[in-house]
């Protein structure tokens, strides 16, 4: 066996959290899922798919947290771009918000960790 890829699913109370992704990242949304329990919408990277439930029922909120850290299970994604400083500003733009950054980390390679609208944190690299 072979994975072919890995797509990574966000849940969210509505869209709004697609709209951010296809914006502050430059991808392209795909047309929707519908089922019973809800609709899955789905944004298209050169790297795979990143999708977000929206459940027909309102999801429950998260804990609280203040640092992403600071809870065990998935609770963060990386993306890497090629223009950092226009990510950090179409998001903050768009309701996300800085949490870490943004920082050198060595010879060609800056980091910035967003937190999302819904509080999601989004580790975002750019390697020049």
């Amino acid at each position: 066996m072979t994975v072919k890829s890995v797509d990574v699913g966000f849940v969210s109370t509505d869209r709004s959290l697609v709209d951010f992704l296809a914006v502050v990242f430059d991808l392209t949304e795909l047309a929707p899922l519908v089922f019973p329990q809800g609709t899955v919408h789905r944004v298209q990277g050169p790297s795979g798919l990143i999708k977000v439930m929206v459940p027909a029922e309102p999801p429950a909120a998260p804990p609280a947290a203040e640092q992403f850290h600071a809870i065990a299970g998935l609770r963060y994604i990386t993306v890497r771009v090629t223009d950092l400083d226009g990510v950090v500003a179409r998001a903050t733009t768009h309701g996300g918000s800085v949490v870490i950054g943004p920082r050198d980390l060595g010879p060609g390679v800056r980091l910035v960790v967003l937190n999302d609208p819904d509080g999601n944190a989004i580790e975002v690299i750019e390697e020049t």
